[in-house]
């Protein structure tokens, strides 16, 4: 069948794409899809062979009319431009979300569920937010060449800017600015001078939780961090475990870990035989930094934590290096 009759008067590319969808589901195209459904297996192959021959007639007279159209289009003539051309409606692949910003994505929203705002911060940040304001003096060893990137280019205290390491820095920038009581959540990107390997990079995601109020304990914080890995895993077994560690900005500090919602304790590859998964730090926020966010740290209190949603994906994906995140291969980015 001849299908060029009915593109010979059109005169855009759209107008010809429009066209062959709505000949590849009409008429003689339509009629055979039909008879497909309901013929034998014989039938099927005279039917699918007809039904081929008619798509390649129908897409080769859509092209010769494409062509023809951009054939007559010079390079300096000033033509009406054609804004549905790359319409997403002709595209045959449309784009995802990162894996790191779904799961980003989903983090923020079990959050968001319980009241806690969200919060963003700058990536180039200043010595006093991104270390002393959270009681790490200038001799701790977070602050040192070989974790840290510094800039060139100084503040008004005359200390070099610096590539952010942790979004705790919001915790001061978002106290100045809100009235307690505070429940805020800061995801983002994050920078740090470390060796490359399966589960590092210069380069990663931070979710950084602050909760401050007049009365806060320890067992508040265990009950969020428990109901927020529970929910991602979807594990409601899932159970957290403390172990005593020293942060600068909270005391008590202390590393939290997750029974593994994979094993479910019993021990497997992913928790390497121990039936938990190292997440992060947290702790009770130090008075020094509630005094910073200029409260009385006799009437306020507070409790911080945060993890690397890069590691956490990796989890929660069953992917094996954090490398795949950011090489661009297209076929892991798509799922595939």
């Amino acid at each position: 069948m001849d299908y060029s009759n009915y593109f010979s008067d059109l005169k855009t590319v759209s107008a010809c794409l429009e066209k062959r969808d709505e000949l590849g589901n009409t008429g003689r195209i339509r009629e055979i899809k039909d008879l497909i459904t309901l013929a034998n297996p014989e039938a099927k192959k005279l039917l699918g062979a007809e039904l081929n021959k008619l798509k390649k007639a129908l897409q080769q007279s859509c092209d010769e009319q494409i062509q023809a159209l951009q054939s007559h289009l010079e390079v300096d003539e000033v033509v009406d431009f054609d804004p549905t051309f790359h319409s997403n409606k002709y595209l045959t692949r449309q784009g995802s979300l990162h894996p790191i910003t779904i799961v980003m994505n989903e983090i923020v929203e079990i959050f968001q569920k319980i009241g806690f705002d969200v919060a963003d911060g700058p990536l180039v940040e200043t010595q006093w937010y991104n270390f002393t304001s959270l009681n790490q003096p200038s001799y701790h060893p977070a602050r040192a060449m070989q974790d840290t990137f510094y800039l060139d280019l100084k503040d008004e205290k005359k200390e070099n800017y610096v590539m952010r390491t942790q979004t705790s820095g919001m915790q001061i920038r978002y106290g100045e600015t809100h009235e307690p009581p505070i429940r805020v959540v800061v995801p983002g990107q994050v920078y740090r001078n470390e060796n490359i390997d399966a589960t590092h990079d210069i380069m990663f995601h931070q979710i950084e939780c602050l909760v401050v109020d007049r009365r806060v304990s320890i067992s508040q914080l265990k009950t969020v961090l428990q109901s927020l890995f529970a929910q991602l895993f979807e594990d409601k077994s899932l159970v957290i475990r403390f172990r005593p560690s020293y942060f600068p900005y909270t005391i008590p500090s202390m590393e939290y870990d997750i029974s593994c919602p994979f094993c479910h304790g019993k021990g497997c590859r992913v928790c390497k035989q121990t039936g938990w998964i190292e997440i992060g730090g947290a702790g009770l926020v130090h008075p020094g930094v509630i005094k910073n966010i200029n409260l009385n740290p006799d009437e306020w209190q507070g409790f911080a934590f945060g993890f690397g949603v890069d590691r956490v994906t990796q989890f929660k994906l069953g992917i094996s290096g954090i490398g795949q995140f950011f090489n661009g291969n297209l076929g892991f980015l798509r799922g595939q």
